[in-house]
């Protein structure tokens, strides 16, 4: 059975209706001053693309289009020519589906396991220029917006200043820088930047019955900053811009998100434990309970609450979430 095409001779536009045909080893092009026989073994059946023409391609760069794609494959079955095993593939349903269920699994994990370790490797291969850049523009930025500068009596602040670098809670060379500033709607808190540095609401101070409590809030802070949580956090939640920063520097992106994630940061039940661990092991080293964390991380969520009219509500550090009663009981456990 001749099928209708258009045929084109590869060297101009110029397109003709022919009429195709399968007939033993040969296939046949008939049309106005085309008479045209190939052997079946020097033409190519082009895979077939959706509702798209199916194209055969022909020696000496001639080729021609079939739109019949249910008569064109009843020919070419007739002729003892089969589809191509990859070509099956590309047309069942339950290949598809299967595909389309396999690359959303990978994506999945990926997400949920491939990016942490992503972001882990990435922010442990980043230069400390990249982090003392992230953290200076931050603190200007949070100066700008949501802080203003401390009213703790300078006498107040240099007191724990030396009484932090007295205890060298950090423990692994690499201690805290402190700043003090006042939170105002913040509230009660203390959150580290990627360089070291821990910014101390005036808040907190107030809010803590002795200095040893403040020291093992920093304490929690200096594991955060030891495992890097607070850059991991950063580029688990913008991946382009991590991907941009380890391989051309540019942190112009990060710049920009760190303020609020800083600010907004609940990080993972896994990175509270760890801080939390962190900062038991030191507080036990300089024989100061663990249980004062616990004190204080109450104290904070008390407080939290209150200023929202009696709701404890998500707020990171200040959660009233049940998983931050399982940190505080550990915490009690733990001395």
């Amino acid at each position: 059975m001749a099928l209708h095409a258009h045929y084109y001779d590869g060297r101009t536009p110029r397109r003709q209706e022919v009429l195709l045909s399968v007939a033993e080893s040969e296939l046949w092009l008939q049309g106005e001053g085309i008479d045209r026989r190939e052997a079946l073994a020097s033409v190519e059946f082009a895979e077939r693309l959706g509702a798209g023409p199916r194209l055969v391609r022909l020696p000496n760069g001639a080729y021609c289009e079939v739109r019949d794609h249910a008569a064109f494959e009843a020919e070419l079955k007739a002729a003892g020519l089969r589809p191509s095993g990859i070509e099956g593939l590309q047309r069942s349903w339950r290949i598809a589906v299967a595909s389309t269920l396999i690359v959303m699994a990978v994506a999945v994990l990926g997400y949920i396991y491939g990016l942490p370790v992503a972001a882990r490797v990435i922010a442990e291969r980043l230069p400390k220029a990249v982090d003392r850049q992230l953290s200076r523009a931050t603190l200007a930025s949070l100066d700008r917006t949501w802080l203003s500068a401390s009213k703790l009596d300078a006498s107040r602040r240099e007191q724990l200043v030396h009484g932090y670098q007295r205890l060298d809670l950090g423990g692994d060379g690499q201690s805290l820088t402190l700043e003090f500033r006042s939170g105002g709607a913040l509230g009660p808190n203390a959150f580290a930047l990627p360089d070291g540095t821990v910014v101390v609401f005036d808040e907190l101070v107030n809010l803590a019955k002795d200095d040893d409590e403040i020291y093992a809030v920093l304490a929690h802070e200096q594991g955060h900053v030891h495992y890097q949580h607070g850059l991991r956090m950063l580029l688990q939640g913008s991946v382009v811009a991590a991907v941009m920063t380890a391989w051309i520097g540019d942190v112009s992106t990060l710049l920009a998100l760190l303020p609020t994630a800083m600010l907004q940061t609940r990080y993972s039940r896994e990175f509270e434990s760890q801080a939390d661990a962190y900062a038991v092991a030191q507080l036990r080293a300089h024989h100061i309970p663990p249980s004062r964390l616990a004190d204080m991380l109450e104290r904070m969520v008390d407080a939290r609450a209150e200023k929202a009219g009696g709701k404890h509500e998500d707020g990171g550090f200040l959660s009233s979430h049940p998983a931050t009663q399982d940190r505080i009981r550990l915490l009690r456990e733990a001395g």
